[in-house]
Formats: structure tokens, C-alpha cells, sequence
């Protein structure tokens, strides 16, 4: 009996010891809704690009690089942010694993008359279509079973319950926007984040930047024309970028200016404003 009682007491003194989380990273806020729902408690996820900054422009913080060292995996979707940082990270840390969470997913150019085969041309916002968020999922999905197959059915339960979510938000947004008229179904944005939502939904994106560059004295005439003879009053600016060519247009037809945030943190809330925004916009 008494080495029964030291036995007890040695296990409930000692610490029970817990895995830690798998450390990973994303590049961008949206990533990290998609990596945490799947990966739950086994994943403990870092973002490389912080809220406010432009993907195209942001520069790692020497924290952020220390942080990353312990990482094992990185999921890359294809924002200019990773061509310049990606080779430094896996040369910092050689056992970081890269993911393509873009793999199966045909990309469009970003603008018309982009070479879709030049990946520099390529638009990186996949996950503003939810069709093509269900294929990244997958991809992350896979990733983390390869990288930890001991927690493989809570990755695929996970995932599982993140497609219904997604299911979700594909129905909503259809019924937000099912009352559009197809004959008025063009909104002006300034930065052209917004193709792949466009496709998902019958609509049409028109941009104000064109190849990363504010418009000239004829490309915003030109603008403006159309904004006149397509009824267009409203004009859509991501929080990241400058509002400036956005007001000259809108002050020029009689329109406004609207911010739409293509980065939400909170995934489904961000989709299903943008759709309401859109809505908003295309009602005559």
C-alpha cells in the first residue's frame, strides 16, 4: 500500500508534458483564418505580412525573421511579398518547408494583356473566391497531415468543417447578390484584387492601377468616361492603398469613395462585406 501511495504521488506531482504546437507561417491574415481552422491547437501560426501594410511592399521585421526560425512549415500563396523574402527565409532556416497552397489552381493575369505563363503577371488573390479557397484548404490540409500524421484525423475534421463554413459563405454571398442586374454588373477598384471574386459571381472588375502605378492624365480621362457612361458611382479602395486617383474620379462624376478590405483577419465577415458592398454599388 504505501509504494501505491508514492506511486500516486509521484504522477499527480509530476507535469504532464504537452506537445507544443507545430509553429508555421502565412503571409498574409486571410491564410492564417484558413491554417487555424484546420489545424486547430497543433498549429500555432505566424503572419509574416502585419494588418494595415500592402503585400507587394512589406518588408520583414528582424522579429519576425527571429520568430521564423523555428518554424517548420510556410504557406505561400503568391503575393509579391514572398518572391523578395521567401529564398531569405528558407536560407535562414533550412528546415522550412514551403507550400504551394496555389497547386491546382489556374491563376489569371492580374491585368488584361499579362502573359498568364509569367508568374509575375499572375493575380495572387485566390482566396477572395471561395470555390478556390476549398482547393487551398486541401492543400493545407495535406501539408500539415505530411508534416505531423499523428494529429491526421483532427486536420481532416478540421478541414472538414471549414468547407461547410466555406459552403456557407459561397450561399450567402450568392444570395446577396442575386438581384444585381447582369446588365450593370461593373465596379471600379483601385488596386485589381478582385478578379477571381469577379469570376466566382458574374461580375466585372474595372482598375484604376494599372502594373502597380497610379493612372496618368489620360488613362484617369479615360476612367472617368467610362464611370459616366457605365453609371458608375462608386469607387472601391482597399484600406492599404491611396485613395487619391479614387477621389479625383469620384469628385469628377458626382461618386464616392468606398473602402472594401481584401486582408480581413475574420475571413467570412470580410467576403460577405465586400459582397454587400458590391451589391450596394451595382443596385440602379
Amino acid at each position: 500500500m504505501p509504494r501505491l501511495f508514492s506511486l500516486l504521488f509521484l504522477l499527480l506531482a509530476s507535469p504532464v508534458v504537452l506537445a507544443a504546437p507545430m509553429a508555421v507561417a502565412v503571409s498574409i491574415l486571410p491564410q492564417k483564418y484558413f491554417v487555424q481552422a484546420i489545424g486547430g491547437d497543433h498549429v500555432a501560426v505566424q503572419v509574416m505580412v502585419r494588418p494595415g501594410f500592402e503585400p507587394a511592399t512589406y518588408e520583414a521585421t528582424p522579429r519576425q525573421l527571429v520568430a521564423l526560425a523555428g518554424a517548420r512549415l510556410y504557406f505561400a500563396i503568391g503575393v509579391p511579398f514572398e518572391r523578395a523574402w521567401l529564398p531569405r527565409f528558407t536560407a535562414a532556416n533550412r528546415k522550412l518547408r514551403v507550400v504551394d497552397t496555389t497547386r491546382g489552381i489556374r491563376r489569371m493575369a492580374m491585368t488584361p494583356g499579362h502573359d498568364e505563363d509569367a508568374d509575375r503577371g499572375l493575380d495572387p488573390h485566390i482566396w477572395l473566391s471561395p470555390p478556390l479557397v476549398r482547393i487551398q484548404a486541401m492543400n493545407i490540409r495535406d501539408a500539415l497531415i505530411a508534416a505531423d500524421p499523428a494529429h491526421a484525423a483532427d486536420y481532416r475534421r478540421g478541414y472538414a468543417r471549414l468547407a461547410q463554413t466555406v459552403n456557407r459563405v459561397d450561399d450567402a454571398i450568392l444570395a446577396q447578390l442575386a438581384g444585381a442586374d447582369s446588365a450593370h454588373n461593373r465596379f471600379m477598384v483601385f488596386h485589381p484584387a478582385f478578379g477571381y471574386f469577379a469570376a466566382a459571381y458574374g461580375l466585372s472588375q474595372l482598375a484604376i492601377e494599372e502594373e502597380g502605378k497610379e493612372p496618368g492624365p489620360a488613362r484617369l480621362a479615360a476612367l472617368i468616361a467610362t464611370a459616366r457612361r457605365e453609371g458608375i458611382k462608386v469607387l472601391f479602395v482597399a484600406p492599404q492603398f491611396s485613395r487619391k486617383s479614387a477621389q479625383t474620379i469620384a469628385a469628377a462624376i458626382g461618386g464616392r469613395v468606398a473602402t472594401i478590405d481584401p486582408l480581413a483577419a475574420d475571413w467570412p465577415a470580410g467576403m460577405q462585406a465586400i459582397a454587400a458592398a458590391f451589391r450596394g454599388a451595382l443596385a440602379r
